[in-house]
């Protein structure tokens, strides 16, 4: 083993994976990806004492404050002081250092000017990159990566993270621009590591907005639905619906656009999401400053939009801050509690807040945000003296800045990236919960399943990069995979709505479906309803309509119930939803399934699919009997690809028959409400093309 080489230099005993991590590294050019606080920067040090014999070592961090944690871990776990460069030392005196300096510690851009200049990296024998997930486009590690291949006589690389990026995609691009050839991945789940990270618990907490709350940013939708709909009358826009369209398309048409009036409502579309995005996920008085900020805005759309939006209402609060109030009044007396908040104006917010309920914070930004390097440094210093009890942080404190190890940590608002979850998460060290807060009924809903999806993405991405390209996953002697029951391709027909369902099966095709959510075969299909909308399904009468529809037309239909929550939703006493249960199974004999998530759902689905394959049946769409000539059109129509029901009338509406809108031209297709240019060309071409082409 290499760490019996350098033990006698090391002041801290490092933990068995560390070593084994160790072995790999000194081997090739190898990408360490480790939760934080697992410790990276010793594997990196044990490494440069492996090194220093055949040259300088050289450790990159993004950041100051890192490039200074760094040099203090060396001299404390080596006694070893390293030299620190930055942008602060005039080049001629970093000259001087860096000859004289066998262990150096830089932020990335001072090196890249530097080179820029001359300097050669060919007396370096380590360079280790740390939170190596920004080597990518044109930041300085691309360079300097580069430079060192291209100067070295005797050049090892070492690559730090706690997330490289969701897919292999992204970690092949970091990995060629560090000239990568291993990988090394732990989880907090691997055996190895387990020991050291105690019991993380994760929890999503739903708030709802009230109903004023509600109708005020109705308010806010009706002013942005009226610029989607003129985006979408000049055929820039495929939809109108609020739900399916992201602010990267406006940005999309805005970059593309020549048309003045296009520009300027693509403008207005995207400021105008921004602020039902402060008011729905944020606060009033978040919304009121960028209000705010729009008054010093001078282009048009900022004064159309400031016209047209509601003035922020008083005295009405978010019911996220109540509950993260809640939170840390229950939490107070455990510790020193972390919270991350996305925007800056909102975390001063939450500290004021805070503040009133006499529980002391500070609110912790970056250098853009209004912060030096030096106050960031103070703040820190003042949380691990325990000088307050509540750090509020934006992104900053995500990523390497050594923050104490707290026992709750909060996120306002989740966070779709998994790179960022993976550090926010990694702030708790010891043990402890996390609480994330979400938006019922907004876009944060999607964030966190989209997140977690792709941190499990990466992990099994990484461990199919190692040696031999299989997905290595530690498991106790005599149990098996769970990979191994569970196929990755399935052949089942998922309705469109059902998109991040859909996502999570490899080979699922989607389809608007008039009855039941996912087909699995001639004989099976499954209603799946989240707990909450299985309740308003009751209260509304649709439950036990849809479930006769499907037995109408499938021999064993199904209905999936997802989440843990059943009987937490709506004034619905428990009892009548047991007796609703009761009556499904009893008396329409229809099978109740129960799962905790999506994730559950899905391989549930994976093992029904597999069985009736094995049996040789597939997946059939059928759709109900027609009662009268009216349904018989509006099924017709329906059968078309895209088009649902809904769409099917709203057709039949605007050209009274199915002949007509058969004969209709893309032009007249996409003047329909919900159609658009992209869906009227694709019916266009379904209708008119000829069979044998």
């Amino acid at each position: 083993m290499p760490y019996r080489e350098i033990s006698g230099r090391l002041k801290v005993k490092p933990r068995l994976y560390q070593e084994k991590i160790l072995a790999t590294a000194a081997k090739d050019n190898t990408l360490v990806v480790l939760p934080t606080g697992l410790g990276k920067t010793l594997i990196a040090i044990m490494m440069g004492l492996l090194r220093e014999k055949k040259g300088k070592v050289l450790l990159l961090a993004p950041t100051k404050p890192l490039v200074e944690q760094h040099a203090k871990s060396i001299e404390t776990s080596t006694g070893i002081v390293p030299v620190v460069l930055s942008g602060k030392i005039p080049r001629s005196k970093r000259l001087k250092l860096w000859e004289s300096a066998d262990w150096i510690v830089a932020t990335p851009q001072t090196v890249q000017n530097d080179l820029l200049r001359g300097q050669k990296l060919n007396e370096v024998s380590l360079l280790v990159f740390d939170e190596a997930h920004r080597a990518v486009g044109e930041y300085a590690y691309v360079y300097i990566a580069q430079k060192y291949k291209d100067d070295a006589i005797n050049s090892q690389v070492l690559a730090l993270t706690a997330s490289p990026g969701k897919d292999q995609e992204k970690i092949k691009e970091i990995m060629n621009n560090l000239f990568i050839k291993n990988v090394e991945i732990r989880t907090e789940a691997d055996a190895d590591v387990r020991p050291y990270v105690g019991n993380k618990m994760i929890t999503w907490l739903e708030v709802k907005l009230s109903d004023e709350y509600k109708q005020f940013t109705s308010k806010i939708k009706n002013v942005l639905r009226k610029y989607v709909r003129a985006l979408k009358q000049m055929d820039l826009l495929g939809t109108a619906n609020l739900n399916r369209i992201r602010k990267m398309d406006l940005i999309e048409i805005q970059k593309g656009a020549e048309d003045p009036d296009a520009m300027s409502y693509s403008a207005a579309a995207i400021k105008c999401m921004h602020a039902l995005e402060m008011a729905e996920t944020q606060s009033i008085e978040a919304y009121g400053a960028y209000l705010k900020k729009l008054e010093t805005d001078r282009s048009r759309a900022a004064r159309e939009l400031l016209v047209q939006l509601p003035p922020p209402t008083k005295n009405m609060e978010h019911p996220k801050m109540t509950r993260l109030m809640g939170l840390i009044k229950k939490s107070a007396k455990d510790g020193q509690i972390i919270v991350f908040s996305h925007f800056r104006h909102q975390g001063k917010e939450i500290v004021s807040a805070l503040e009133a309920k006499g529980v002391s914070a500070q609110v912790f930004v970056g250098q853009r945000e209004g912060m030096s390097q030096k106050q960031q440094k103070a703040t820190i210093d003042a949380f691990k003296r325990e000088e307050f009890q509540v750090l509020v942080s934006t992104s900053v404190g995500e990523e390497g800045i050594d923050i104490p190890s707290v026992k709750l940590i909060v996120f306002y608002e989740p966070v779709p990236s998994s790179i960022r979850l993976i550090q926010r998460k990694g702030r708790l060290r010891g043990g402890g919960k996390v609480k994330i807060l979400a938006t019922s009924g907004t876009k944060e809903q999607a964030y966190l399943y989209s997140s977690r999806r792709r941190e499990w993405n990466m992990i099994q991405t990484l461990r199919s990069m190692r040696p031999g390209g299989k997905i290595l996953v530690r498991t106790p002697k005599g149990q098996k995979v769970l990979g191994s029951f569970i196929p990755q391709g399935v052949e089942v027909i998922i309705d469109d709505r059902e998109f991040d369902l859909a996502k999570r099966l490899e080979g699922a095709t989607t389809q608007r479906l008039l009855i039941g959510d996912i087909i699995i075969s001639d004989r099976i299909a499954i209603e799946r309803k989240t707990a909450a909308d299985f309740v308003n399904s009751i209260v509304d009468g649709r439950l036990f309509k849809q479930m006769t529809k499907l037995q109408e037309l499938y021999d064993n239909p199904l209905l999936l119930i997802e989440g843990n929550d059943l009987y937490t939703h709506r004034a619905v006493h428990p009892n009548a939803i047991r007796g609703a249960l009761a009556s499904l199974v009893i008396n329409k004999g229809v099978p109740v399934i129960f799962t905790k998530d999506l994730d559950e759902t899905a391989d549930f689905i994976k093992v029904l699919a597999v069985r009736e394959t094995k049996e040789g049946r597939s997946p059939s769409v059928k759709t109900p009997k027609a009662s009268n000539l009216k349904q018989q059109q509006e099924f017709l129509v329906a059968s078309l690809p895209g088009i649902n029901l809904v769409l099917a009338r709203r057709l039949l509406e605007a050209f009274s028959s199915p002949i007509n809108i058969f004969r209709a031209t893309t032009k007249e297709l996409s003047g329909v409400e919900g159609v658009g240019p992209k869906k009227a060309k694709t019916l266009a071409r379904v209708l008119s093309t000829k069979n044998e082409e």
